[in-house]
């Protein structure tokens, strides 16, 4: 508990003076049970003082209020009492007071009060409980203790106690309804906002404006309860219960608060005043205008307590979706907050690239990557405020408008990374662009020119920051690209592809024998991709596996269906370095070459050097398997690699392909020539022929015909041609 200061001696004093002063304000009325004694409806006091009970930071709060009622109630027992009979009722009223006491402390534990100051507010799922406890068992309490104690040690008659019992339990139950649920939300909610904020719109106006219009109609036209101007509003106490639900959706709870209290005592003082004049008060109507009163009151509580609570978890989604999920740093969300937020955003914005991530997550896994993540923010967060972008990319605002990004990449590239026993040095890159101004705009084109500053960095193996230039980046470009790429994927996965055969000639004979399969993409509108258009992208990713596969299942089924008329002796085939490393895609084209039978003889397939790279081992068991199944291996791009020598050695090749850079000048550069004549020599000297490419002119063809090539290739062999028209083509070839 705190410790008492002045302010709480001034709460204290307010509250005994408010206990002390309550009793001699009452709502009268006159039951249409017992004698017909005017009595009073409403006991405001003891909803005050349950209310006390769930709120009172200081237990002496509610032990202050209490005495004070209890001082009142003797000093108006002593004034109003007969002569001689003070001493007897006071004497016989104390346990009941005193045990009340304890009833109106354990009602209030019961429904959950009271709580911690950071938790106490009213939830949804106090609502039940405050009905079920604050006006059914609380009331019910107090008529009990009184039947009790007046049955005990007074010579009231069996009716006049069970009258005066039913006026004890209504007193309690409507000063409950008017002053404890409305002083429980004022003190817990009185900060909270209206829960619609916004202005009102011209036609909520004018439907307010109307339903009041209504109201006043229906108040003037129907029969009045009693002769009190507003004792309508008990009939249409539903109507003005619907006006009330509107009010609150639209007041702050510090103003709603009071006018629930407000209306609520308005309504049972016309209930008391319609008494007067034949107003039905038997205790069955009674309970049936209070439960009606209650349940209303809790919808409008219920209103404003569900308004808070959406308020609240929309409030705390936003919150959460300004962070990343996994490592809790912010996001690319909270990034565009604190801009629009910001009153002066920063000169410049970066960006941080972390390569070999996905090495990290392969070794130690996700949780890595997550710690990385949170490592890397908190080692910046003296220079810059960090921001996730996924997978090791982060935007940098500077906290400082002199700044060094080349101080604050050097910093990065001395950041040791602790996992465990093993310490991790991090590879960064950082492109910087400067920022306009803090609109979405603004930043959306920041954050594009830094990225790919960023990438340039990357790319160039850059060891400084790199700031964005004009045409370092060209966001419009990169759509482009992931464009095409996308519609690539598209048409692969709809098979909308079209296969075409350039023919391959052996020298030493006239006709071709062997076509070099090549793809075409066929869109939607007529047009064809070309391989410049989409390789580029498929080759960085798993699309290019998804290529082979499409063009060595259209090929297989071509193949079946014209077996007889095929005039080639071998089809080639590429197949790019994901495909011969992918143990599936192994698995696979095995078995399509088992189930389409006599194909494997009649197919080559061309790899080249860079695809190999340095998974040798997992390329083996491939090219073995092609080979048994007799396949014919052919390098491709021989000459252009530093291992192409090498690769003759350790795989099982059959043709070797002279690149065409080594060919296009073979007739006239001496020493093309001479590296042509050394990879024939070398070809034959591990059995493999050889085949040349790009051979575009006769003369081209008598250089490479001196030199003992053994097969040619290019547009003066023959073009690329539509593979259904393969059969007429190889005729007149030959």
């Amino acid at each position: 508990m705190d410790r008492w200061s002045r302010r709480n001696t001034r709460d204290a004093i307010l509250i005994a003076v408010t206990c002390f002063v309550l009793p001699l304000l009452t709502i009268p009325y006159w039951p249409g049970f017992g004698d017909g004694e005017p009595a009073s409806l409403a006991h405001l006091q003891w909803g005050l003082l349950l209310a006390l009970a769930m709120l009172s930071p200081h237990k002496l709060y509610f032990r202050i209020g209490y005495l004070s009622l209890l001082l009142a109630w003797c000093l108006q027992l002593l004034l109003r009492a007969p002569e001689g009979t003070a001493l007897s009722l006071l004497l016989r009223s104390l346990p009941l007071y005193a045990a009340m006491y304890g009833w109106t402390v354990l009602c209030a534990h019961w429904m959950g009060w009271p709580r911690p100051p950071e938790q106490a507010r009213i939830r949804q799922r106090d609502i039940v409980p405050f009905g079920a406890i604050a006006f059914v068992l609380y009331p019910l309490g107090w008529a009990l203790g009184h039947a009790l104690v007046n049955g005990l040690f007074s010579a009231v008659s069996p009716p006049n106690l069970l009258d005066h019992t039913l006026q004890v339990g209504f007193s309690r139950f409507f000063g409950v309804l008017c002053l404890t649920l409305p002083i429980v939300l004022y003190f817990t909610g009185r900060h909270e906002p209206a829960p619609i904020p916004s202005r009102m719109l011209w036609w909520e106006w004018m439907l307010l404006g109307g339903y009041s219009m209504l109201l006043t109609a229906l108040l003037w036209a129907l029969p009045k309860q009693g002769e009190h101007p507003l004792g309508g509003l008990i009939d249409q106490r539903f109507m003005l219960a619907a006006l009330m639900v509107w009010a609150v959706l639209r007041l702050p709870w510090r103003w709603s608060a009071p006018l629930i209290a407000a209306v609520t005592m308005l309504l049972v003082y016309l209930v008391g005043a319609g008494t007067r004049a034949g107003l039905r008060t038997d205790a069955l109507h009674l309970l049936q205008i209070g439960f009606e009163m209650s349940i209303l009151q809790q919808l409008m509580v219920l209103t404003l307590v569900i308004g808070r609570d959406n308020r609240r978890a929309i409030a705390r989604l936003a919150q959460e979706s300004r962070r990343d999920g996994l490592s809790g740093v912010p996001n690319i969300n909270a990034l565009r907050h604190d801009l629009a937020h910001h009153p002066q955003p920063p000169a410049e914005i970066g960006c941080l690239g972390i390569e070999h991530l996905d090495n990290l997550m392969a070794g130690y896994g996700l949780p890595a990557q997550e710690a990385l993540t949170a490592a890397i923010h908190d080692h910046l967060a003296p220079e810059v405020q960090a921001y996730t972008l996924g997978m090791g990319r982060f935007a940098l605002v500077p906290r400082a408008q002199d700044l060094s990004w080349k101080a604050l990449l050097a910093r990065i590239e001395h950041f040791e990374f602790n996992l465990g026993e093993s310490q991790v040095r991090i590879e960064p890159h950082l492109g910087v662009c400067p920022l306009r101004d803090n609109s979405q705009q603004s930043l959306d084109l920041a954050l594009d020119a830094a990225y790919g500053a960023m990438q340039a960095a990357r790319r160039r193996g850059e060891t400084a920051p790199v700031f964005a230039t004009p045409g370092l980046s060209d966001p419009a470009a990169l759509r482009a690209v992931l464009e095409t790429h996308s519609l690539a994927l598209s048409l692969l996965r709809r098979r909308q592809l079209e296969l075409h055969l350039q023919p391959i000639r052996r020298l030493s004979g006239g006709a071709a024998s062997m076509g070099e399969i090549l793809c075409r993409l066929r869109t939607d509108d007529g047009r064809l991709l070309m391989p410049r258009d989409y390789m580029g992208e498929l080759d960085a990713s798993r699309g290019v596996v998804e290529l082979d596969r499409a063009v060595i299942e259209t090929l297989l089924a071509w193949m079946r269906d014209h077996a007889a008329t095929l005039p080639y002796q071998r089809l080639t085939v590429n197949l790019t370095g994901r495909s011969l490393v992918s143990e599936n895609f192994r698995n696979w084209l095995l078995y399509q070459l088992d189930i389409f039978p006599g194909c494997a003889e009649r197919l080559c397939f061309e790899i080249t050097e860079r695809a190999v790279g340095g998974s040798l081992a997992q390329v083996r068991p491939l090219l073995d398997g092609l080979s048994q199944r007799g396949c014919l291996i052919a390098l491709d791009d021989f000459g252009t690699g530093m291992q192409s020598f090498e690769r003759l050695q350790q795989l099982p090749i059959d043709l070797v392909k002279i690149d065409g850079t080594f060919v296009r000048n073979v007739a006239d550069n001496p020493r093309d020539r001479d590296l042509v004549r050394a990879m024939v020599a070398i070809a034959r000297a591990y059995q493999a022929e050889t085949v040349a490419e790009y051979v575009e002119d006769a003369g081209i063809l008598a250089a490479l015909e001196e030199l003992q090539v053994d097969w040619v290739q290019g547009y003066h062999i023959g073009r690329p041609a539509p593979l259904s028209t393969l059969p007429a083509a190889a005729g007149s070839a030959a």
